[in-house]
């Protein structure tokens, strides 16, 4: 029997080639969108749960971690001062070291206390001095001249503000650049005029 022959066979009518026509898109075309179903639904969370909720979506990219700077309590300033009273330059790194060690301690302990942050905005320059400054400047620690403490002022205020903007911004002595802080020009010279004022 010829391939011909065959063909006229198998196709008598052309509804029986109709018939093979549709069923040979549709069996395709039935095939992907199923693949495509299987895989669409594979990538989805299971029935019942809010994975995709906005609630639990900001859960998950949440910050691990939130900073509180407090001011340093009483306490942790006197130590640092009992510990900077001595004039060789060891005590004064090792004073410095405390110093840095307290601020940990320092704000956990102030952790459930307010933040006063409506006062030190009042006060322009507070915000810096007690997040930086009263480090050293509120224990007179590696020489810094003490907050409110006239005596320890008086050279400094013979200088033109220009000056003093200038030490407190490029650091001198045993201060680094800015306190080392990341803080603006601005906020330093805010920063130098709250302490300057306490001595006025």
């Amino acid at each position: 029997m010829s391939q011909d022959a065959e063909q006229e066979t198998l196709f008598k009518s052309p509804k029986r080639l109709i018939i093979a026509v549709i069923a040979g898109f549709l069996i395709p075309i039935t095939v992907i969108g199923l693949i495509i179903s299987y895989v669409h639904n594979i990538s989805l969370p299971g029935a019942g749960t809010d994975a995709m909720s906005a609630s639990s979506v900001t859960q998950r990219i949440a910050p691990v971690a939130q900073v509180a700077i407090q001011e340093l309590p009483a306490s942790a300033i006197s130590e640092v001062t009992d510990k900077s009273t001595s004039s060789s330059e060891s005590a004064n790194e090792t004073a410095i070291a405390a110093a840095i060690a307290a601020i940990p301690s320092a704000a956990s302990a102030a952790a459930g206390q307010g933040s006063g942050a409506g006062s030190a905005a009042a006060q322009p320059g507070k915000v810096l001095y007690t997040q930086i400054c009263q480090t050293c400047h509120a224990t007179g620690l590696a020489g810094a001249p003490k907050f409110g403490n006239k005596a320890d002022w008086a050279p400094r205020l013979k200088s033109p503000k220009s000056e003093i903007y200038q030490i407190a911004l490029k650091g001198k002595g045993g201060m680094p650049p800015k306190g080392g802080s990341n803080a603006t020009d601005e906020e330093v010279k805010a920063a130098v005029d709250y302490m300057l004022k306490a001595v006025k």
